[in-house]
C-alpha cells in the first residue's frame, strides 16, 4: 500500500537522522573527555565518577520502562568477568590511553574491535572466517603499522596508542563474552549490570584519588564533560541509537559507526586545533577500511544487521528472546557501546 510505503520510508529516513545525531554525539564525548583531561581532570576521577552517574541514572530509567533487571546466579561470573573485561579495564585503557594520545587516534584504534572479535572467534573456534574476511584484518594491522609507526619512526611516545590498540582487544573480549547474556536478558539489562561492575572493580584504583581530590579545583567544564559522558553520551545516545536501529535495521547502522572516528578528526581539528599528519590519515582510512571489509565479506549468517533490529525493546521476564540475537551485533563492536551491547559495541562506555 502506498501509505505504508511512505510511511516506512519516513520511519527509516528519521532513522538515518538519528543515526547521524548519535554519531556526532559519540564523536564530540571524544573531544570534550580529551578536552578535559588536558586541562587537568584525572583520569582516574573521569572513569569513577562517570561510571557512578551512570549506575545512578541507568537503573532506575530503565525501571521505569519496566525493563526486568533481574539475573541467574549462574549467569553472575559471567556478568563479572563481561563488567570486567567491557568497563573497569576498558575504561582504564581508553581514557588513560587518550590522556597521552589525540582524540582522533583513540577513535580510530578503538574501532579496531571488530578485528579483535574476529580473531578470538577463530581462536576458540566461535565461528568460521572466510577467506576475505582475513585479508580484512591484514589491511587492518597495516594501517595501525602506519598510523604508529609513524609516530615511533618520528621518536613520538606511542603509548597511548598501544593502550587503546589494548582497550579494542578488551572491549572484543566484553562482547564474545557478554553475547549469550545480551540474548537472554537484552542489551540494556547486560549493560546496567556490566557498570555496576565497571564501578565496583574501579573503586580500589581510584578510592586515593577520590580522597585526595580538591575538589574545589575541579573547573566547570571538567563536571560538564563527565555529565556529557554519562548523561547525553550514553542515556541519550544510547536511547536513540536503540530507537534507530528498531526502526531501520542494525545493518543500517554500519556506515553511521565508521563516521564516529570521522567525525572526531574533524571536530578535533575545528574545535581544538589539532594537525592531522598524512600517516595520521592514511592509517586511519586503511584501518577503517579493513574493518569495513571484515564486516562485509561475514557469512550472511553472522553479518551484523542480520535481522529485524529489535534492540531497545527489552523483555520484562528476563526469559530467552531468541529473535534479539539478530541486531546484537550492530552494536557487538563494539554498543553497545555498547554496542549498544553496548559494539555494542561501536561506542563503548
Amino acid at each position: 500500500m502506498p501509505g505504508s510505503s511512505e510511511s516506512r520510508t519516513k520511519s527509516i529516513e528519521l532513522a538515518d537522522a538519528a543515526m547521524l545525531t548519535v554519531a556526532v554525539l559519540w564523536a564530540s564525548n571524544n573531544v570534550i573527555t580529551k578536552a578535559a583531561l588536558d586541562r587537568g581532570l584525572e583520569p582516574l576521577l573521569y572513569i569513577v565518577l562517570r561510571f557512578a552517574l551512570v549506575a545512578v541514572l541507568l537503573f532506575p530509567y530503565l525501571r521505569a520502562r519496566g525493563v526486568s533487571l533481574r539475573i541467574r546466579r549462574a549467569d553472575i561470573p559471567r556478568f563479572v568477568g563481561g563488567g570486567l573485561c567491557g568497563f573497569a579495564l576498558y575504561n582504564l585503557l581508553y581514557v588513560v590511553g587518550l590522556s597521552h594520545t589525540s582524540a582522533f587516534s583513540a577513535a580510530i584504534l578503538v574501532s579496531l574491535a571488530p578485528i579483535f572479535m574476529l580473531l578470538l572467534s577463530a581462536v576458540f573456534g566461535l565461528e568460521p572466517v572466510q577467506r576475505l574476511q582475513w585479508i580484512g584484518v591484514a589491511v587492518s594491522f597495516l594501517g595501525v603499522a602506519i598510523f604508529i609507526g609513524d609516530k615511533l619512526l618520528a621518536g613520538e611516545p606511542a603509548t597511548g596508542d598501544l593502550l587503546n590498540v589494548i582497550a579494542a582487544l578488551s572491549f572484543s573480549i566484553y562482547s564474545l563474552t557478554t553475547r549469550p547474556l545480551v540474548l537472554r536478558y537484552g542489551p540494556e539489562t547486560t549493560t546496567a549490570w556490566a557498570v555496576v561492575v565497571g564501578l565496583v572493580a574501579v573503586l580500589p584504583f581510584t578510592s586515593s584519588t577520590l580522597r585526595q581530590e580538591q575538589w574545589g579545583d575541579v573547573t566547570g567544564f571538567e563536571w560538564f564533560s563527565i555529565a556529557w559522558a554519562a548523561i547525553v553520551s550514553v542515556m541519550i545516545g544510547y536511547s536513540l541509537w536503540g530507537w534507530a536501529i528498531a526502526r531501520a535495521g542494525a545493518g543500517r547502522s554500519v556506515p553511521y559507526l565508521f563516521l564516529i572516528p570521522v567525525f572526531t578528526g574533524v571536530f578535533s581539528v575545528i574545535f581544538r586545533g589539532e594537525r592531522l599528519g598524512a600517516a595520521q590519515l592514511i592509517g586511519g582510512a586503511v584501518a577503517l577500511t579493513g574493518v569495513a571489509i571484515a564486516r562485509r565479506f561475514a557469512r550472511p549468517s553472522d553479518r551484523i544487521g542480520r535481522g529485524s533490529g529489535n534492540i531497545g525493546r527489552s523483555s520484562r521476564s528476563g526469559t530467552e528472546a531468541p529473535s534479539r540475537a539478530r541486531t546484537i551485533g550492530g552494536k557487538d563492536l563494539d554498543a553497545v557501546r555498547v554496542d549498544r551491547q553496548t559494539g555494542n559495541q561501536g561506542q563503548a562506555l
